[in-house]
């Protein structure tokens, strides 16, 4: 899909004056994946992802790159000279972006901004421009709406935009019994998620089982909700160690606090749908996403079912669930001899595979 919105913020990139003194940061996350113009020849510029993918790009193209959840801690208030954002998925990403700009903007510095209408972008320029004592700026190019926005206002923490406490983890799904810690701006990050649950409700009556499971895959772990709830039941007791891999920073930082909040063995990997992991898992979970930023892309089940099938056992399982319009047993029929749709309620189904 061609992002309009993310071309409007390559196009004001590479127009940057070369003036070596500025310090220049580059806020983006899966909207740029594919689309990350040639290395722009600029001694300060800083990109700043949250996704593995987006960083590995970046780095093979030259940018100097961090991974992280968006965390400016390290950037000092009043640094900046120019700020590039085109509007994130969830809102208090959005917010907690838009906050540190303010912070760290010099006064007179700029922020330039950009989105679809439906994404709410406006009104994101309207609190922004506010909140930097800035004119709105707002220019329409179609259904994309952009702002250049500069600086005036000292920073006021007590002005800040609501981004639902965005740093902080706190505990979700009490009911369920499990200790899991989550935070805004991760899927399902507030709630039980209805299909992995209905995941692990089947996991627990997979019998008979051919092996018992030792080793266990959580691909596109999110949090580890699939891991911490798998692990709580008799058959996966005899699995001692764990990997977890997301593309996420977010995600990848929680899962290893949930690890540890529950005292399991386990390792926490950085990958793209598992690329570059070379463990044989008996039992892989996947609750796989069918978004890519604002739109849906039916490669990214491709993408992990090539994973499944290089990261499964010989006598392995691989469970996955997914909306019941996702036509995974077509998807999974080239790769996996088994596959069996163990439930379809209408909303999500299971499906077993093998080799």
């Amino acid at each position: 899909m061609n992002d309009l919105a993310l071309n409007w913020i390559t196009q004001e990139l590479t127009s940057i004056h070369a003036d070596k003194n500025a310090r220049i940061l580059w806020c983006t996350d899966e909207n740029a994946l594919n689309t990350l113009p040639a290395v722009l020849h600029h001694e300060q510029l800083l990109v700043l992802t949250n996704r593995w993918d987006v960083a590995e790009q970046a780095k093979a193209r030259g940018f100097t790159t961090e991974f992280n959840d968006f965390d400016c801690s390290e950037i000092t208030d009043n640094s900046l000279d120019k700020i590039f954002y085109r509007v994130s998925k969830e809102k208090p990403v959005v917010h907690h972006v838009l906050n540190q700009a303010w912070r760290c903007l010099k006064p007179g510095g700029q922020l330039l901004l950009a989105g679809y209408k439906n994404e709410g972008t406006k009104t994101y320029i309207e609190k922004i421009a506010k909140l930097l004592g800035s004119g709105k700026n707002i220019v329409k190019h179609g259904p994309v709406y952009s702002a250049e926005l500069s600086k005036y206002n000292e920073y006021d923490a007590a002005e800040l935009l609501d981004d639902s406490d965005y740093r902080q983890p706190r505990p979700i799904a009490p009911d369920s019994g499990l200790r899991l810690f989550s935070k805004p701006g991760l899927f399902g990050w507030n709630k039980q998620d209805a299909g992995s649950a209905l995941l692990i409700e089947q996991l627990k009556h997979l019998l008979p089982l051919p092996n018992p499971f030792n080793s266990g895959v959580d691909l596109g772990c999110g949090y580890g909700y699939l891991t911490i709830a798998a692990a709580s039941l008799d058959i996966c007791k005899d699995i001692n160690h764990w990997i977890l891999t997301d593309n996420n920073a977010a995600a990848l930082e929680l899962a290893r606090q949930n690890l540890q909040h529950n005292q399991l063995n386990g390792e926490v990997i950085a990958a793209d749908a598992g690329k570059g992991i070379r463990t044989k898992a008996d039992l892989l979970l996947c609750n796989p996403p069918f978004h890519q930023g604002f739109g849906i892309d039916g490669d990214l089940t491709d993408k992990f079912l090539l994973s499944a099938k290089r990261l499964l056992a010989a006598q392995g399982i691989a469970l996955f669930v997914v909306n019941q319009f996702i036509p995974l047993e077509r998807k999974a029929a080239p790769l996996f001899s088994q596959i069996k749709v163990i439930i379809d309620n209408g909303s999500f189904k299971v499906i077993q595979l093998g080799l």
